[in-house]
């Protein structure tokens, strides 16, 4: 049986809650952010779950490949680029809510991301929290 982290997150400038309640993916509140592709601006919702792919695009097409710039659904500010991913895209960070940081792809369909901890007291808070989803 897998183990399936769940995890929560917000923005690292304003510190605002990304989670939003109403939109459910996995059966759970997604990620919420502004997404620009091109010239459109719209909203991704990703799944809280770490290992999950599944997202619902609001505005904005869903063509594999693109690369969008994420903004904080809150203050509007794009997300820090972190470092380039292996595609070469920049990936961007949003801080978790037990300290530390997740960093994705900003390619549509890169399955490139990654959790980093400064405290190795909350990666164990994390991963103490166990399965609460139901679905491992």
């Amino acid at each position: 049986m897998t183990h399936q982290i769940q995890i929560t997150v917000k923005c690292p400038l304003c510190h605002h809650s990304l989670m939003n309640d109403t939109v459910l993916i996995d059966q759970l509140p997604a990620i919420e952010l502004e997404a620009k592709i091109g010239q459109k601006l719209g909203k991704i919702y990703l799944s809280q779950i770490y290992g999950s792919y599944y997202k619902k695009f609001e505005g904005v097409e869903d063509v594999v490949g693109t690369i969008a710039v994420f903004s904080c659904s809150n203050c509007h500010q794009p997300l820090p680029v972190i470092q380039n991913c292996d595609c070469r895209a920049p990936q961007v960070g949003m801080q978790l809510e037990v300290g530390g940081v997740i960093k994705i792809c900003s390619r549509n369909g890169c399955k490139k991301h990654s959790l980093e901890f400064e405290d190795v007291n909350d990666a164990f808070i994390l991963l103490m929290k166990g399965d609460q989803t139901g679905l491992g």
